[in-house]
């Protein structure tokens, strides 16, 4: 089975944190447009419901940090 390109995990990137308070792991991806989010619980385990976020649709700070390598969750 075949994942689109935009699901295929390359590398680990960072964790970022929504304002809402949930952090992710991003990771780059067979696609160069997308980043691949994977929610975090409160124990940082993976919830295994990644998801591909464009990355023109990230804020310019939270882009160019992940461009990178750099996150804003401790």
């Amino acid at each position: 089975m075949r994942f689109p390109p935009e699901l295929q995990v390359k590398q680990y990137v960072a964790v970022v944190r929504s304002k809402t308070g949930q952090r992710f792991r991003v990771f780059t991806t067979g696609s160069e447009k997308h980043y691949l989010f994977d929610p975090l619980d409160a124990d940082d385990c993976s919830r295994c419901n990644q998801f591909a976020v464009l990355r023109s649709d990230l804020k310019p700070e939270i882009r160019r940090a992940l461009r990178h390598g750099w996150g804003n969750s401790l």
